[in-house]
């Protein structure tokens, strides 16, 4: 799956509702922010369920401490996601 295509995807009004200084880095410290990743992850990875979306969002939040730059959380996402094709194949 392709990082940009996520990361072209209209983040305005997220942005919005965060401090200045926190916009265009992930924080996952308010829920609409957690579902939007949800949402978009759902859109373009349609073959994994919200479960398996959940559980890598999670382990990107683990695996990375404090402000997350929005293209490097979205990349760690995606490999957990995709972590275990990757071992299978």
């Amino acid at each position: 799956m392709s990082i940009q295509k996520i990361l072209s995807e209209d983040w305005s009004w997220v942005d919005e509702k965060k401090k200045p200084e926190d916009r265009g880095f992930i924080t996952c410290e308010e829920i609409y922010e957690v579902e939007y990743l949800i949402d978009l992850f759902k859109k373009h990875c349609p073959v994994k369920s919200e479960k398996e979306i959940i559980y890598a969002i999670a382990a990107g939040l683990r695996s990375t401490q404090g402000l997350k730059p929005r293209r490097q959380f979205l990349e760690t996402v995606n490999s957990k996601l995709f972590a275990r094709e990757a071992l299978v194949g």
